[in-house]
């Protein structure tokens, strides 16, 4: 329905929104270039500077955060 895919649409900005120095509308302008979310995580920092307002150092950020292992909880606490 129309209302799921706005939802749906809406999760998608929501998680790439959440890059550093993206915000609401550079997050629609990577999802509409890269049609995806996984295909925007996946995107190397070349592929970013061609969309428009994405320079050396806002690709750098979304490279690093993405790639940068989690050194949060320790591993698998959930599973034990």
């Amino acid at each position: 329905t129309e209302k799921h895919q706005s939802s749906k649409q809406a999760q998608q900005e929501y998680i790439v929104s959440s890059l550093p120095g993206i915000g609401a509308d550079l997050s629609r302008e990577l999802l509409f270039n890269f049609s995806s979310v996984g295909k925007v995580f996946s995107a190397s920092e070349e592929e970013l500077k061609k969309v428009k307002l994405i320079g050396d150092k806002k690709a750098k950020a979304i490279r690093k955060i993405i790639d940068e292992e989690y050194k949060g909880a320790s591993k698998g606490r959930l599973l034990q």
